[in-house]
């Protein structure tokens, strides 16, 4: 049985209301305030060293290597980047990259594509909803727990996407259909599990329209099963160290359908996934539950919940970024959808978006924006200092194993890898560097670090100056 068409009121030919034409600048300021807010965090965190090789020197390594025009062999992955995950859209950095070389510009250019997100939903919140509501939407958004998540751990390639699904699912809700699959059809270039994103938004658009329409829905469903189907058994094992998708191991040994079975169980008890779906309808005041929209986010939903690796269950890192697009434009189209049809009145939809923004403010203190706020932010790191000396011995072309929380620092200017070295690491650096003080504890743990020391000075490494906790070692 078909569901029936989506009800939206067409916008051609609408007025906007007074208030709504006159805040026609607030999703131009919208962005600018958020791309400053998360650019300063990003940046922050990068002067405090409170960044990491994993991630953020690896996507540095790619973008550095596309923007010399060179395949993106990662030292720090030993092995070229389309073999860990399919981003080839990462190439789309590397003329910014060319011009700023620096891990800065990949936190300022994912501040921004954050940000952007916020024009398209604001826009159709002030068209349809008025001035309150889109900037509630804005509010709502802009201080969401999965942005701010995504934008205090590195630097990822998932920001490509939190735009183009933004203007996706806005054309969708606007009932543009072409115009939604087209944002969409990009996605399967940012990462290998957004091509079944692309598949759900192709399966929309095919559901929910007749005719010529419904066929190119079909034809986009296909593009993005085909594409994660190919990236998955083809590109990234014949580009991998070991021949295999190294991702698949985390469904563990039981397979799929003991995966479903453990997901379903740890839904049920209210474990981290538990979690992470309860906040991301708290931040809509759990209306976009009234959007077919919602439907949009189970696909990165389902591939998080059965992995057999925790971290992707919980509201943590950056594996929600690109559920909030979603989330946010299904609570648009919600309350569009409940005052055209009279379901949900005046004092309703005031009611939401108190939710709304309540969640947003409320949950501010805690989050990683409320860190621009403290004094100890903004001043000057000792181990920054002392690295920047340090590094003052190192020749230009050196390779240097560097501490997870030094490796950024070095990546725009030297060969790195992580210290102590992993396994697939077959690199005999120049220089080891070693933060002692400040330790990472990954890949080892600190008495890990002073062993892993101690073994290369048997091999011949010597100690050339200590300074803030920082040891360099000369091979």
């Amino acid at each position: 049985m078909r569901a029936p068409e989506i009800v939206v009121e067409p916008t051609a030919g609408r007025r906007d209301s007074p208030p709504a034409r006159r805040m026609v600048w607030l999703p131009a300021a919208a962005f600018v305030v958020l791309a400053a807010v998360y650019s300063l965090l990003g940046l922050r965190n990068q002067a405090h060293l409170a960044t990491s090789g994993y991630d953020l020197g690896i996507f540095v390594q790619e973008v550095a290597a596309y923007a010399h025009g060179h395949a993106p062999w990662v030292p720090l992955l030993g092995s070229n980047a389309l073999g860990d995950h399919f981003s080839p859209l990462m190439a789309v950095l590397a003329p910014v990259y060319r011009v700023f070389p620096s891990p800065d510009t990949l936190m300022v250019a994912q501040a921004v594509l954050f940000a952007v997100g916020v024009i398209p939903l604001s826009r159709w919140a002030l068209r349809r909803l008025g001035s309150v509501a889109a900037v509630v939407v804005s509010l709502g958004y802009g201080l969401s727990w999965g942005l701010q998540s995504a934008a205090n751990f590195d630097f990822h390639e998932i920001a490509l996407a939190v735009p183009l699904l933004a203007f996706s699912v806005t054309a969708l809700g606007n009932r543009h259909w072409r115009a939604g699959l087209l944002w969409a059809l990009p996605l399967v270039f940012v990462k290998e599990d957004l091509g079944l994103t692309v598949f759900a938004i192709g399966a929309f658009v095919a559901w929910f329209t007749t005719g010529r329409t419904r066929w190119w829905g079909v034809v986009a469903a296909c593009w993005g099963v085909a594409w994660t189907a190919l990236a998955v058994t083809v590109i990234i094992p014949a580009l991998s160290p070991n021949g295999t998708y190294g991702q698949a191991s985390k469904l563990g040994s039981g397979g799929v359908g003991s995966a479903l079975d453990s997901a379903w169980h740890g839904l049920l008890s209210g474990d981290d996934r538990g979690s992470t779906v309860f906040l991301l309808l708290l931040i809509t005041g759990f209306v976009a539950l009234r959007s077919p929209l919602i439907v949009l986010a189970l696909p990165t939903l389902g591939w998080r919940f059965i992995s057999n690796n925790s971290n992707f269950w919980g509201p943590d890192y950056h594996y929600s970024a690109v559920l909030m697009p979603i989330m946010f434009a299904a609570l648009i189209d919600a309350l569009v959808r409940g005052r055209d049809s009279g379901r949900i009145g005046a004092g309703a939809r005031k009611a939401v978006l108190a939710v709304v923004f309540v969640v947003a403010v409320a949950g501010l203190p805690v989050l990683p924006l409320s860190r621009l706020m403290y004094a100890q932010t903004w001043r000057a790191d000792p181990q920054r200092s002392a690295i920047t000396q340090l590094t003052q011995q190192i020749p230009p072309g050196s390779t240097i194993a560097a501490s997870n929380n030094i490796a950024p620092q070095l990546v725009s200017n030297y060969s790195v890898t992580i210290f102590p070295q992993l396994p697939q690491d077959h690199v005999t650096p120049d220089w080891i560097m070693v933060n002692l003080s400040n330790p990472s504890r990954w890949p080892k743990d600190p008495a890990g670090d002073k062993q892993a020391i101690a073994d290369a000075e048997t091999a011949g490494y010597t100690v050339r100056g200590q300074e803030a906790g920082i040891v360099l070692l000369q091979r």
